[in-house]
């Protein structure tokens, strides 16, 4: 279930990068404490060192315009290293702030901020590269209550004037690499001002993100770097033996072959010379089975105790072919699926990064409390005791049917919680990816990311906070159906990335108490704009009736809202299959 077709992917990179241009919603906040205490002061000046790196001008410049927003003052922005009067938000380390604190300065790329009040002033700073940046974000997001909902959702409180007071915040990241893997997320706004570092790129422009990123490239890379349509008519040795027959109808590569080896090394170091914008470059097996059967590859899974054995073997050659030219990059690899069970007697060189994919696992109950996820478990344990650096590719959506209702809430931080407990380094949250729509995608985009930067965090506030941020007056209704839809899940409910429509969780009883439930969040609905959203959030139970009963959903206009509500939010894949919406026309014509 986790493939990426060259439609899909272009699809999703052009969405992405055009969702810039749409327009900013700002609404009205909820309810929010402007000051901590009682001693209110007034700030006349923003000012950056002369050496202010490019993201801590663009915090600069997010900050005098969030704060304008809230109180209509423009903070005018100075670049001066000269000692500071007071009424000013310095942001960045400098020698005032090491007088303050007796810290040292920062590592350029530590993600930690700090922000503090002292003297009249205000003082942010943190890592150049993106920790003075997050502290900025997280000084408007904790003491000002701005909110970056969706890419084009952001609450923002309104003041009559700016007053500030006494600050003294720090916060350092639970997980070195995010990356949130939503539609939503693509949005390289969004994801800097949600704290979101990690991408997984595959076109060789990636988007320009404020601070950077930490870009993996690529995923199944065996036939993007030996294409079979190149290599198999003269050199049928390079690919899997299958049944005693050299195939490449789905199928990998003969890995024990010397020149399969040299290919693949040259190919990865031309990859990292033309685009060296990457941190980690994927070496990694086609997103099916059919590892070779010949001798010499099976001798090594049998030397090496699992698939897994010969792929590490592999890929921590290449690692070290790679290493002398280009000792800063790290070559990638999966354990998934056939290749999940670590090996013995080796382990992945220092520069290869271990790519682990809980696909099997069930999304009920989390990690350490299901019996069906110990084998997954032992295998974490065991890659985390041999690998310098794990990173975690999850799951979070139901792949087959993105838009109904997936109750896997309640497993999100506990994971995220076990994935860092066993020495990830990163942890990529795979979701739907391809278009807007997918089951409270928006909800779930922002608690990832919280959850990501902060797994300690209150996620019961997270939600309740975006529910009536988000849904305004409705909020209450939408809150009531996502509490009963979680509520489905049991000791015995086992679910998985292909939870179906008909699946005993479901019950004309829920739909009915559901729709009840959406029916009032659209009277009470302030606007046109929160209906909307409403709306939105009610396309999964109305695709859940469609799929159980698409006769009655044709003829009592359920079909038709569907319809009209994709239409008009610009909705393309119902699951992650390219022709899922075809399909599920298809199914609701044919109803008779």
């Amino acid at each position: 279930m986790k493939y990426f077709s060259a439609t899909a992917l272009i699809l999703f990179l052009f969405l992405s990068a055009n969702a810039n241009h749409r327009a900013q919603e700002h609404i009205k906040a909820p309810s929010y404490h402007l000051q901590k205490n009682d001693t209110a002061f007034s700030v006349s000046y923003i000012v950056l060192g002369p050496a202010a790196s490019s993201s801590e001008q663009w915090a600069a410049a997010e900050l005098q315009h969030w704060l304008h927003e809230i109180g209509g003052e423009w903070l005018p922005i100075l670049h001066t290293d000269s000692p500071p009067e007071t009424n000013r938000i310095m942001l960045g380390y400098s020698h005032f702030v090491q007088e303050a604190t007796r810290e040292n300065a920062p590592g350029e790329f530590d993600e930690s901020f700090h922000y503090f009040s002292k003297g009249g002033n205000i003082f942010i700073y943190g890592g150049r590269q993106r920790g003075t940046m997050y502290g900025v974000m997280a000084f408007l997001e904790n003491e000002f209550g701005c909110r970056w909902y969706t890419p084009l959702v952001t609450v923002i409180p309104k003041r009559s004037r700016l007053l500030f007071g006494s600050y003294d915040h720090r916060e350092s990241p639970g997980i070195r690499v995010r990356n949130d893997f939503y539609f939503e997320a693509f949005d390289p706004q969004w994801a800097a001002r949600n704290r979101m570092n990690g991408r997984l790129e595959f076109s060789d422009q990636p988007a320009v993100q404020p601070g950077g990123v930490e870009s993996y490239w690529a995923v199944h890379t065996f036939y993007p770097l030996m294409p079979p349509e190149e290599f198999f008519d003269k050199h049928p040795e390079y690919y899997s033996l299958i049944n005693g027959k050299r195939t490449h109808d789905r199928a990998q590569l003969c890995l024990s072959n010397t020149a399969v080896l040299k290919i693949m090394t040259e190919r990865v170091k031309k990859q990292m010379r033309e685009h060296p914008q990457y941190r980690i470059y994927c070496v990694s097996q086609n997103d099916w089975y059919n590892p070779c059967q010949c001798s010499r590859c099976q001798a090594l899974v049998k030397k090496f105790g699992a698939e897994s054995g010969i792929m590490i073997w592999f890929v921590n050659q290449v690692a070290e072919a790679v290493e002398k030219e280009f000792p800063d990059k790290f070559i990638g690899t999966l354990a998934y699926q056939y290749t999940r069970k670590p090996p013995v007697n080796i382990h992945p060189r220092q520069n290869v990064v271990v790519r682990l994919c809980p696909i099997e696992a069930c999304v009920a109950h989390p990690l350490e409390s299901c019996p069906q996820n110990k084998s997954f478990l032992d295998d974490m344990q065991t890659w985390a005791a041999i690998s310098p650096h794990l990173y975690i590719w999850d799951y979070v959506v139901n792949f087959g049917n993105y838009i109904t209702p997936y109750p896997n809430f309640a497993v999100l931080q506990p994971n995220i919680k076990t994935f860092r407990d066993n020495k990830s380094i990163g942890i990529m949250e795979q979701a739907a990816y391809q278009s807007r729509g997918g089951e409270f995608s928006e909800l779930k985009a922002y608690l990832i990311a919280k959850l990501l930067w902060n797994p300690e965090c209150n996620t019961e506030e997270v939600i309740n906070d975006f529910m009536y941020g988000y849904y305004g007056r409705a909020g209450k209704y939408i809150e009531q159906y996502f509490k009963m839809l979680q509520g489905l899940v049991t000791p015995d409910t086992h679910i998985h990335i292909g939870l179906k429509a008909n699946d005993k969780i479901f019950s004309d009883k829920f739909i009915d108490s559901a729709s009840v439930l959406f029916n009032n969040a659209i009277i009470v609905a302030e606007n046109e704009t929160m209906l909307s959203r409403v709306k939105l959030a009610s396309l999964q139970l109305l695709y859940l009736k469609c799929l159980r009963n698409p006769v009655a959903a044709r003829n009592d206009g359920t079909y038709h809202a569907v319809l009209e509500i994709t239409r008009k939010e610009g909705i393309t894949y119902f699951a992650e299959d390219a022709r899922s919406m075809e399909r599920f026309k298809k199914l609701m014509e044919e109803a008779n």
